[in-house]
């Protein structure tokens, strides 16, 4: 599964930010700002909080099928093939407790890897006025990349992460499917060699 990070921006230089810069929720603006400042602090649950629900209703699904398939692999996979299907899944999303931890570990890797500073808040700071379409609204930023935002309950919530969540889900489904014919193959895989020994034994036992 890829993960869900859709910020990686090509950042224009550090400047200063204005003092008076809007953090209101309930305008696109405010809304880019406060996760502008969720992303550049590192802070995965802020930046789930100022998503939509659609990605929490997302990610609660795909929390379920991985769970359902960490099951699958500690119940009924053979032991010694338990570690190369758990290897096919990103560090620490089979284990994840909750929707939000599953969320932190897809994310938190790759926000790891921007360079957090002034550059990252300038390049994520709303430019010009959202373009505003009843309850949808997109927000330019200073590096050229848009943010869209849905709005729910009074307040902007990034769809940033819808599209990826969705995807993962239909990855997860499809995985589930080569996991339950694994499944399959080695059932019968112990039946077979549960008929043979039965076989060896009942040979064995008519000889004596």
């Amino acid at each position: 599964m890829r993960t869900a990070l859709l910020l990686l921006l090509a950042l224009a230089p550090p400047a200063l930010l204005g003092c008076e810069e809007n953090l209101d929720p309930a305008t696109p603006d405010g809304a880019a700002h406060l996760l502008r400042d969720a992303v550049n602090g590192g802070d995965v649950s802020a930046m789930l909080t100022y998503s939509t629900q659609a990605t929490r209703d997302h990610l609660a699904t795909l929390h379920t099928l991985l769970k359902e398939q960490r099951l699958a692999i500690a119940e009924r996979y053979p032991e010694e093939h338990r570690a190369a299907a758990r290897g096919a899944y990103p560090e620490g999303a089979l284990d994840a407790a909750d929707g939000p931890a599953l969320f932190k570990a897809m994310v938190l890797p790759e926000l790891e890897k921007l360079e957090h500073g002034r550059g990252l808040a300038f390049g994520m700071t709303s430019l010009g006025a959202p373009s505003v379409t009843e309850d949808r609204a997109t927000v330019s930023t200073q590096s050229g990349e848009t943010i869209e935002f849905a709005l729910e309950d009074g307040k902007w919530k990034t769809t940033a992460f819808e599209g990826p969540l969705e995807q993962n889900v239909t990855r997860v489904r499809r995985n589930q499917q080569t996991l339950e014919e694994n499944l399959k193959v080695f059932e019968e895989m112990k039946r077979r060699a549960e008929a043979k020994a039965k076989a060896l034994a009942e040979a064995e036992a008519a000889e004596q």
